[in-house]
């Protein structure tokens, strides 16, 4: 997390880690002593920071100006890409957290996509079953 490297960044923040994960946990004052000392240490944290301010950002895009329907086709080929699979293997909850709603939601639009025949479902799994119509409806045809 950026919060724990900015002083002006004053806000608690809780990290879920999903997998096992080495982490090294510092304070502000130790890393600004570090990125002013170490030029790729500071070149690192920038485009760390913008990366992470521009997903940000589209997310916020999508939650305010996209029906959720078309967030959650964008959500499933996204994911499908990045585990070059027609198999999402999340369940309603991290699938919920990922796009920033709630699980109810992601529920009722599994079943939505089901009974359009564009995914089947089971526990703990989605599969992609008609990829251009998520296309058609995230607008990536």
């Amino acid at each position: 997390s950026a919060a724990c490297t900015l002083d002006a960044v004053t806000f608690d923040v809780y990290i879920d880690a999903e997998e096992d994960t080495d982490v090294l946990l510092t304070d502000a004052l130790a890393f600004r002593r570090l990125s002013m000392t170490n030029i790729y240490v500071r070149c690192f944290a920038y485009e760390l920071a913008s990366k992470r301010l521009s997903d940000m950002l589209w997310k916020m895009q999508q939650v305010l100006f996209l029906s959720a329907d078309r967030r959650f086709a964008i959500f499933l080929l996204e994911e499908s890409e990045k585990r070059k699979s027609e198999v999402v293997r999340l369940t309603h909850e991290q699938m919920a957290r990922y796009m920033g709603t709630a699980r109810e939601v992601v529920t009722r639009l599994i079943k939505y996509f089901n009974q359009e025949g564009w995914t089947t479902s089971g526990r703990g799994y989605l599969r992609i079953e008609d990829r251009e119509a998520l296309r058609r409806l995230a607008g990536t045809y």
